[in-house]
């Protein structure tokens, strides 16, 4: 704010400057004021809107040596888990068969070709495949270089078999990663099986993830790359929701508290 003008009050009429001093005010431009702009309208004609001003806890106000009781007691919490887990162990499954389509797909003319960035049909099936889970496995090592990595190319039901049970034999307690690539074989059933196919390739064969969760156990990240893959979530919900009710019923039994069971995480791709 301006000081008022000191010889408006030396006057004889002092009223009379305070008056004249209020008039000069009232005619001026509104300025505004420490830099911040006004709402009103630009020099374009548009509507100027007020500035936005930030006063709510934000989602990184938490830093890492804020006091784990405030934590507790405040809306903003840590989300990550005190136990941490590595991925030593990743199991990559491409079921492709490329150059024979599933029956329950109908592919119109164009659409999306590219696995991984190659285009199955630019050269031989063999080399396709074998190009794709490269590059696959290329993706996952910028992520977790010093992981343990086995894949399978149209593999049969004892061949995913091997691949998780050697995966959780070499992980031990650790995590592991399971990737299905199932666009070269039929969407998975409602009852929670993806597929494979025979020694031959004339069959598609049905796998159950109840059989996949036992062969691969916990504690596991599953990303399912095919059509309808929330039917698998689906089911693998149903699966730890069962485990989680026998567990209880056996703690009960035996006199203990309530059992929990590992989570496995299903991701749909």
């Amino acid at each position: 704010m301006e000081d008022i003008d000191e010889n408006a009050n030396a006057g004889g009429d002092g009223a009379q400057g305070l008056t004249n001093e209020l008039s000069r005010r009232l005619t001026m431009k509104e300025q505004p004021m420490y830099g911040i702009p006004t709402p009103g309208v630009n020099e374009g004609g548009l509507y100027k809107p007020p500035p936005t001003i930030l006063c709510e806890e934000r989602h990184d106000a938490a830093s890492d040596d804020t006091d784990s009781k405030y934590l507790d007691n405040s809306a903003v919490s840590r989300w990550r888990q005190k136990e941490k887990l590595k991925t030593t162990s990743v199991a990559m499954v491409l079921c492709l068969n490329i150059g024979v389509d599933p029956p329950d797909v109908v592919k119109i003319s164009p659409c999306a070709r590219l696995e991984c960035w190659v285009d199955p049909l630019s050269m031989q099936p063999a080399k396709a495949l074998e190009a794709i889970g490269k590059n696959l496995q290329m993706q996952y090592e910028r992520w977790q270089p010093r992981a343990k990595y086995k894949i399978h190319l149209d593999p049969t039901v004892d061949d995913v078999k091997k691949l998780c049970l050697s995966c959780r034999r070499n992980a031990k307690n650790e995590r592991v990663l399971f990737h299905y690539n199932g666009h070269g074989v039929p969407r998975p059933t409602a009852n929670g099986e993806i597929w494979v196919f025979n020694s031959r390739y004339t069959q598609y064969i049905p796998l159950s993830v109840y059989e996949l969760h036992g062969w691969l156990g916990a504690p596991a990240i599953y990303v399912l790359d095919c059509s309808a893959a929330g039917l698998i979530a689906s089911s693998f919900r149903t699966l730890l929701m069962q485990q989680a009710q026998a567990q209880a019923q056996a703690a009960s039994r035996s006199g203990g508290g309530n059992g929990v069971g590992n989570g496995v995480g299903g991701t749909p791709g």
